[in-house]
């Protein structure tokens, strides 16, 4: 019989390719995708949804990440400093965790070659209202439905979004904070360009 030790970290189980890391996060429960890379060259570039948590940071924060999350962390293109990381997190007991291989600039690449990712800032500016709607009753209105509630749109002016909610979701505490933030988050990372809404 063979035995093998569960605690020896195996990198090639915590190693994603670019591809997988957008799907993952077109999921109903998205993962959160941390970005450990200098603010610095985050400003210059990243993707769309994800937060800005420098290496150096994160070592003496770990207790601000959800533990039973899926997390994914994006670096540079040197794997082994993301994936010691990782390691880091998966020794203080999170259970999904992994790293995107080649780092910001594989991942920036595979979404621009993606036939299934809609980059905003490619199309004309009088599309961007249709695109904005369409999300909307694909992935947000249904998910307010389902509890009652929904939402209109008052206008759009480019990336600004001004909406009024309906039924369930008047008057509701989450729906200045929590609803909000997935309305723009569902945008931002569905169109890979952030957007601001903004409840009347």
């Amino acid at each position: 019989m063979k035995f093998t030790n569960k605690n020896v970290f195996e990198a090639s189980k915590h190693t994603i390719e670019p591809e997988v890391c957008l799907k993952d996060r077109q999921k109903n429960m998205p993962p959160i995708i941390l970005d450990i890379r200098s603010q610095d060259d985050y400003k210059a570039s990243h993707l769309v949804g994800a937060y800005s948590f420098p290496a150096e940071y994160l070592k003496d924060n770990l207790t601000q990440i959800p533990p039973y999350a899926q997390v994914i962390l994006c670096g540079d293109n040197d794997n082994e400093q993301t994936l010691s990381l990782v390691k880091l997190l998966v020794d203080n007991g999170f259970s999904d965790v992994s790293c995107v291989n080649g780092g910001n600039e594989k991942l920036l690449a595979a979404l621009d070659a993606s036939a299934d990712e809609v980059i905003l800032d490619s199309l004309p500016k009088t599309e961007w209202p249709e695109k904005i709607e369409s999300v909307l009753n694909e992935k947000v209105r249904p998910k307010l439905a389902a509890d009652g509630g929904g939402l209109s749109v008052l206008k759009i002016e480019e990336d600004k979004v001004f909406i009024n909610y309906e039924g369930a979701c008047q008057g509701c505490a989450s729906a200045a904070t929590g609803t909000l933030n997935f309305i723009r988050n569902t945008l931002s990372t569905t169109l890979n360009h952030e957007i601001e809404v903004i409840s009347a």
